[in-house]
């Protein structure tokens, strides 16, 4: 991991520091104090670290937190006022619009196409020379993206989509003290660059969706796309900037964050050849093919608990953010009204207090039947707002890699560390690259 912050760090500090790398942004105190007060020219500034903390924030006490005015400053020209960023009404008519596409009674059907994508693009992979596993996590999660929520591939749009999002998260999208720190009614220079790339990124997205098959008339919603048009309505047969910010949030938030969760799996299972071992002994005869995916799930466990291992160690969500709408308490401490509280979930995950040998890979944390506290490991967040996806996500990383470790022997290629960077996710410091082997010549 990245050094920590001092513990004396000022909250300007923190806020300087989130734009280089959020897993270095943190003084290490918060791992022994629940809530940590700090001043940002004049603005209070609370990281809430602990479980107690987190667990009023996003759960008990969310009625007195929304969200930060900073999600959608930086958020915004990408996912527009989708559900992201969104709150109240505004934000329950989303979700309830989109329920229906993430219920577990259409595990099967995605489960399906998962599969389908991954013999699609892993039997293909070149052996003969070194793999960049991030940009084929990027390649395929993007795909499994486009045909299960959206019926369509990603072959024509694939590439400008995934150089655009790159582009947005080394670049403006990274958040500014400014971010924090301004009223939104006062533009920055970063906001005025962002203005120009969302015109260009609106562009792509309706580009896409032009591209779709249309649904005939009296035909049942069949993806999230068709359900979003029905909620949010379409004129002339065009859909609305509603459904548009929609597409835009579920494409970079589907499959950004699972080619990372997958990107990481990968890499500590290539450097913990015993616990690769156990996934190939799992796998070896498990019907992974569309036809067999949904039931093959039951069969995983420890593919399972390697993926969950991976999000505990490097969450993809590493961090979330409040603002206190209301003066209020958290753990016995007074919060002002107007206050931003900083959640780093990832720090949750690597406590010393809440799991043995924290920075141990050892997914046997997530294996026999052991119910962790609730509270303790939040890779898709918690309350009203966790996330709709999770088991979308959760599928589509077991089965890729369950099907990835069926096919490849992996190996790395370069030894060296990869430090985790942390600023909308978390990315791999640097490409690297990996060998994969087919099982058969293994």
């Amino acid at each position: 991991m990245p050094a920590p912050a001092p513990d004396n760090v000022s909250g300007l500090g923190v806020l300087t520091r989130l734009r280089r790398n959020g897993f270095a942004a943190f003084p290490s105190r918060c791992f022994q104090e629940q809530v940590v007060s700090l001043r940002a020219l004049g603005r209070s500034l609370i990281l809430a670290s602990g479980p107690d903390a987190v667990q009023a924030v996003l759960a008990t006490d969310a009625a007195s937190f929304q969200r930060l005015r900073m999600g959608r400053r930086v958020l915004g020209p990408i996912v527009g006022e989708g559900i992201l960023v969104s709150e109240g009404e505004t934000w329950r008519r989303q979700r309830k619009a989109m329920a229906p596409a993430f219920t577990p009674r259409v595990v099967p059907t995605l489960a399906r196409h998962i599969a389908s994508c991954a013999d699609a693009s892993l039997p293909a992979v070149e052996v003969c020379r070194p793999v960049d596993v991030f940009a084929l996590t990027q390649t395929l999660a993007l795909d499994i993206a486009a045909v299960t929520m959206f019926s369509m591939t990603s072959a024509s749009f694939g590439a400008a989509l995934r150089q655009m999002v790159t582009g947005f998260m080394n670049g403006i999208g990274q958040p500014r003290p400014s971010d924090f720190l301004l009223s939104s009614a006062v533009p920055s220079v970063a906001d005025w660059r962002r203005a120009r790339f969302r015109k260009r990124w609106v562009k792509l997205i309706e580009a896409i969706v032009a591209e779709r098959p249309v649904i005939e008339d009296g035909e049942s919603p069949r993806d999230l796309f068709d359900l979003l048009t029905q909620a949010f309505g379409e004129k002339d047969g065009v859909p609305g900037q509603a459904v548009l910010d929609e597409v835009a949030t579920m494409i970079v938030a589907g499959h950004e964050t699972t080619a990372t969760a997958l990107f990481w799996a990968v890499w500590l299972l290539a450097h913990a050849p015993d616990w690769q071992d156990a996934v190939t002994r799992e796998v070896r005869e498990v019907d992974l093919s569309p036809s067999g995916a949904a039931e093959a799930l039951e069969h995983l466990p420890v593919t399972t608990a390697v993926v969950k291992e991976a999000l505990r160690l490097f969450p993809p969500a590493f961090m979330t953010g409040r603002e206190a709408t209301t003066d209020t308490e958290l753990c016995g401490q007074r919060v002002a009204k107007g206050a931003m509280i900083l959640l780093p979930l990832w720090m949750l995950h690597r406590n010393p207090a809440l799991w043995t040998v924290p920075e141990r890979f050892d997914p046997s944390r997530f294996l026999g039947g052991v119910e962790l506290p609730r509270f303790t490991f939040l890779p898709f967040g918690a309350g009203p707002h966790v996330c709709i996806g999770a088991q979308l996500a959760m599928t589509e990383a077991v089965l890729v890699l369950a099907r990835m470790v069926q096919l490849f022997a992996i190996s790395v290629v370069d030894g060296e560390a990869v430090l985790p960077v942390g600023v909308l996710s978390t990315r791999p410091e640097r490409s690297v690259l990996f060998r994969f082997l087919r099982r058969a010549q293994a």
